[in-house]
């Protein structure tokens, strides 16, 4: 369904239960009215037939007078029935077999003589109103309560009912339709920014990442928000990409071309010891592109799985263990000791993506700092609410001021480093990613330590 079939239908669903409710009060009020209307017939009837009452040799006489019943005349189609009866239910006038209502005669006993009460009753296969009306005598030979019973079917009461029901509720109905159908054509109205805000972003280039400026509702700007942070963030992120695969290119065009510049210097040449030479220096611009290839590989994985932030709870203890057995060489030229008091490390993030850092770690000091009996320390600590990694080794370091720079991507420092610029890059992505933070100093006798801090309570 659309939105504004959703907030009409919604609307349309609250006038009628409010059409309900004015109906039933309607009702309720309109019987209510009826009633009082035609009781006071009732009631005038009564009095002017109590008013002829009177005692005479101990016997209740009445003169019933014509105008008492006939002010009940106004309803032609309905019956009107009376009965006069004395102390002990003696019947002087009327119908007999009246019902009666104990409930009504207590109630006029309780309120003194000339009260009235009403009450409904079947008679005859119809339902009736009655008026009660009591006076109490005391004469010689007479004593107690006389009573004046007068009835009336229901037929125009019923009628003048459903007239006022049925006045009341067509203007409802008729205002309830007009205010569904201007609620219809102000919600399309209102709905016209957001249509015009689509076209606009339907004809935008695909390359045209700019935000949304168009003047929406107030209730929308949280949506425009999200839709402009995203776009902001796609913006960034195929900044970056075109920017390392042009980077990435350029770094592989080196490597390659100096491949075949030595293939072909080794195919030219006849001399087998010009041949090793030259296939020697072939494998070695071949490992040089490999390892280059795998960081482009290991930051691009690095970068998209920081996005999407699906963590898990894993052992970094055994990520650790698991980074220097996919890196150290098994030739056993370079030993990394693992330092650590712990058994287990369970941290909820990433265990790829920061395996992948500690394998940057470990292969960076490999390179730098290993070599021939280097000593590499790869030490792991738990503080109260972080894991401390910290990764030594006895290289040359990297001086204060270069510091902040060995952290850009492609970015080498004057070391004599060979590599491609990405190791420390892919650490700080990944212990960023995790809420975390990564230092470098100088090691204590000479060399470098890089120091990863990653919260334990990381969300």
């Amino acid at each position: 369904m659309s939105l504004r079939s959703r907030l009409v239908g919604m609307m349309a669903v609250l006038f009628l239960c409010g059409m309900l409710a004015m109906y039933f009060g309607a009702r309720h009020y309109g019987a209510y009215a009826a009633d009082r209307s035609y009781d006071r017939l009732l009631a005038g009837s009564a009095l002017s037939i109590a008013e002829t009452l009177s005692i005479s040799r101990g016997e209740v006489q009445v003169d019933l007078p014509y105008a008492a019943l006939e002010m009940l005349s106004a309803a032609p189609d309905d019956r009107v029935f009376y009965r006069i009866y004395g102390p002990g239910d003696r019947v002087v006038s009327g119908y007999g077999d009246l019902p009666g209502s104990a409930d009504a005669s207590a109630a006029v006993e309780r309120a003194g003589g000339n009260a009235l009460a009403f009450f409904d009753a079947d008679y005859r296969g119809e339902v009736v109103r009655f008026a009660l009306l009591g006076r109490q005598v005391s004469e010689p030979g007479v004593s107690g309560w006389v009573w004046v019973q007068v009835g009336q079917t229901r037929l125009a009461r019923d009628s003048l009912a459903d007239e006022m029901i049925l006045g009341a509720l067509l203007p409802i109905t008729l205002i309830t339709g007009l205010a569904l159908l201007l609620v219809w054509f102000g919600v399309a109205r209102a709905l016209m920014s957001l249509q015009r805000a689509g076209r606009d972003i339907s004809r935008r280039e695909p390359a045209d990442l700019q935000p949304i400026v168009a003047p929406l509702p107030r209730e929308v700007e949280p949506l425009v928000d999200a839709i402009n942070l995203f776009m902001k963030r796609l913006g960034i992120s195929i900044d970056t990409l075109r920017a390392f695969i042009a980077e990435a290119a350029h770094q592989m065009r080196t490597p390659l071309a100096a491949l075949r510049a030595q293939a072909q210097e080794a195919l030219e040449s006849e001399d087998p010891a010009d041949l090793r030479r030259g296939l020697r220096a072939v494998d070695r611009n071949a490992a040089k592109l490999s390892r280059l290839l795998n960081q482009l590989l290991s930051d691009a994985t690095v970068i998209h799985r920081s996005d999407i932030r699906r963590f898990e709870h894993f052992d970094l203890l055994h990520a650790l263990r698991r980074a220097v057995r996919d890196t150290v060489p098994s030739d056993g030229s370079t030993r990394v000791n693992i330092l650590t008091d712990e058994v287990k490390a369970p941290l909820l993030g990433d265990g790829l993506i920061l395996c992948e850092a500690i394998k940057n770690l470990i292969d960076n000091a490999i390179r730098h700092g290993g070599g021939e009996g280097g000593e590499i320390d790869l030490a792991l600590e738990r503080t109260p609410d972080a894991y401390l990694i910290r990764v030594a080794d006895r290289g040359p370091g990297i001086p204060n001021e270069q510091r902040d720079m060995v952290f850009e991507r492609f970015v080498r420092g004057d070391n004599g480093s060979s590599g491609a610029g990405l190791g420390l890059p892919i650490v700080r992505q990944a212990v960023e990613s995790h809420g975390g933070t990564i230092t470098l100093s100088d090691r204590e006798g000479g060399g470098l330590v890089v120091e990863m801090k990653l919260p334990v309570g990381v969300s």
